[in-house]
């Protein structure tokens, strides 16, 4: 664990360890240190892109599943078109005036974020964008949201609230997703439902991501979208899709308070250069 190190030492190492980029983002929409559109272009050599959702990891909590985390990370690092986004609730950060017990953590929330920065390093270059949950908001009234630190840790493009990523890449001009942490605290399916469907109502996205209610679920619609240039109506499908957790569900609060179990399930859509695409769950 480098967190022990003199903070100068520390930061130069973790800096050292950073791969290069590999695509480069044109940022928008600048509220501070928060970057909300995100525009990136796919070079042609790639066959297809691989685009995952990593969210709700809890990392520092004492049943937060780090070896999933790895596989994961080893997993989307095995080849070269597969990149992600972040859907927050990275760490956990619970504290003696927060919601959740700073007891159910293995230690206090910087140092959540100092491993975890270091955990996600080898993949920061795969990142294409970041948005911030309630646990890096757990931090807010006492110096801020954990999820600006862990955003220039990484340099890493992040928005508290929501994200737009545009995807150009072949016929595809652009893929639009549109990336959320979530709300609401519905315990049944349909509930669920309704919050992933009246998001997918907001904007103009193909591609819609959120997590934070700790359940695998993914949604299919139609939009009608108006072709000027041929005159007719075309339809445009969209797809709604929530990740579930990398914390455990014995021995945590979702256990305590009776809500339905579930294991990691994390969204993959695969975009081809055709203009295809689809989602799967990984």
């Amino acid at each position: 664990m480098t967190t022990a190190l003199a903070t100068t030492d520390y930061l130069a190492k973790l800096q050292e360890s950073a791969p290069p980029d590999i695509l480069h983002l044109d940022l928008g929409m600048a509220y501070g240190q928060q970057r909300k559109y995100v525009t990136v272009k796919v070079p042609d050599s790639f066959s297809t892109l691989e685009l995952s959702m990593l969210t709700d990891m809890q990392f520092g909590h004492l049943e937060c599943r780090v070896d999933r985390i790895k596989e994961y990370v080893d997993w989307l690092l095995s080849v070269p078109n597969r990149f992600c986004v972040l859907g927050g609730d990275m760490v956990d950060a619970a504290h003696a005036l927060s919601v959740g017990s700073p007891y159910e953590n293995a230690c206090e929330p910087k140092e959540q974020v100092f491993e975890f920065a270091e955990l996600l390093m080898p993949l920061r270059a795969r990142i294409l964008g970041y948005v911030g949950g309630n646990h890096e908001r757990r931090t807010i009234k006492q110096f801020g949201s954990l999820g600006s630190l862990i955003a220039n840790l990484l340099r890493i493009p992040y928005s508290d609230g929501k994200q737009f990523i545009d995807i150009y890449f072949g016929k595809h001009a652009p893929f639009k997703v549109e990336l959320w942490h979530g709300r609401g605290a519905a315990r049944t399916k349909g509930a669920r439902a309704q919050m992933i469907h009246q998001f997918m109502q907001q904007g103009e996205a193909h591609l819609y991501l959120c997590g934070h209610l700790h359940d695998a679920m993914l949604l299919w619609d139609w939009r009608q979208v108006r072709d000027h240039r041929h005159g007719r109506i075309r339809l445009q499908k969209i797809a709604g899709v929530m990740s579930s957790s990398f914390l455990s569900y014995w021995a945590t609060y979702a256990e305590v308070a009776g809500l339905s179990a579930s294991d990691v399930m994390m969204a993959r859509a695969i975009i081809e250069p055709n203009g295809h695409w689809e989602v799967t769950m990984k």
